[in-house]
């Protein structure tokens, strides 16, 4: 996801900007960060850039958040929009143009944090990752490029449009990493598919969007079949069309 940091003030910006990257580590989210300490720039940089979300300070020289807002709301009725201020004076009109939340300076880690959970209840919008030891080094990789995961001779193999990146691990260790997330589905012997990358299925196994095939265990079939199914009910019962 791509925010916005709108402030005059930079040692605001910088704390703001400290407190998302540690929200993003504490939650595996891939987040890219813009500041900007006005809004005419904000407003040059959103023809080029789909913001998801804008944090605006209200008191910002001759121009205010709210009217900054405004414009916002014209250019991308989507974008959701956290006001900060040290004043709480503001509330109504941040009513008035639909804010996601109004933090007042200074606040709190945790005020941040259920703002940023509501963001994601709301937009469904963060890029979450996986962190993996490959060879001697740490790789992140997006849950979003990952096709599927398999197992072989020790390795967990994770393999996307691109590549496939092995790391020495058990499955049994691998598997909680991603069976929090409800687009992962067990489907076969130590395999996980990404649902959201799933052209169609059959009895015996699902089709993916680039031409391979995973095969679905004979014994969990029905259970297997089950969870896809209402996967896509829920995703197409909110809106949300599946990539």
């Amino acid at each position: 996801m791509t925010t916005a940091l709108v402030d005059d003030s930079s040692s605001d910006i910088e704390r703001l900007h400290n407190d998302l990257a540690c929200y993003c580590r504490e939650h595996s989210i891939h987040m890219n960060i813009h500041t900007f300490t006005e809004g005419t720039a904000l407003f040059q940089s959103m023809q080029q850039t789909a913001y998801d979300l804008v944090f605006l300070d209200i008191y910002m020289g001759y121009t205010t958040g709210i009217q900054i807002a405004d414009r916002i709301r014209k250019l991308d009725p989507k974008c959701q929009i956290i006001f900060t201020t040290v004043s709480e004076e503001h509330a109504v009109s941040a009513y008035r143009v639909h804010a996601l939340d109004y933090l007042v300076k200074p606040y709190r880690y945790a005020d941040l944090a259920d703002a940023l959970d509501r963001f994601e209840q709301i937009a469904d919008k963060f890029a979450r990752y996986i962190e993996i030891k490959e060879g001697r080094y740490y790789t992140r990789i997006l849950l979003s490029d990952i096709l599927y995961t398999d197992y072989s001779n020790h390795y967990i193999q994770i393999h996307t449009a691109d590549c496939v990146i092995r790391s020495y691990m058990s499955f049994d260790a691998f598997f909680p990493m991603l069976s929090p997330y409800s687009n992962f589905l067990w489907c076969y012997r130590n395999c996980m598919v990404n649902l959201d990358h799933i052209e169609s299925f059959g009895q015996k196994e699902f089709l993916l969007k680039n031409g391979e095939r995973i095969p679905i265990a004979s014994a969990r079939r029905q259970e297997v079949l089950q969870k896809y199914a209402d996967y896509v009910f829920d995703h197409y019962s909110k809106g949300v069309v599946l990539p």
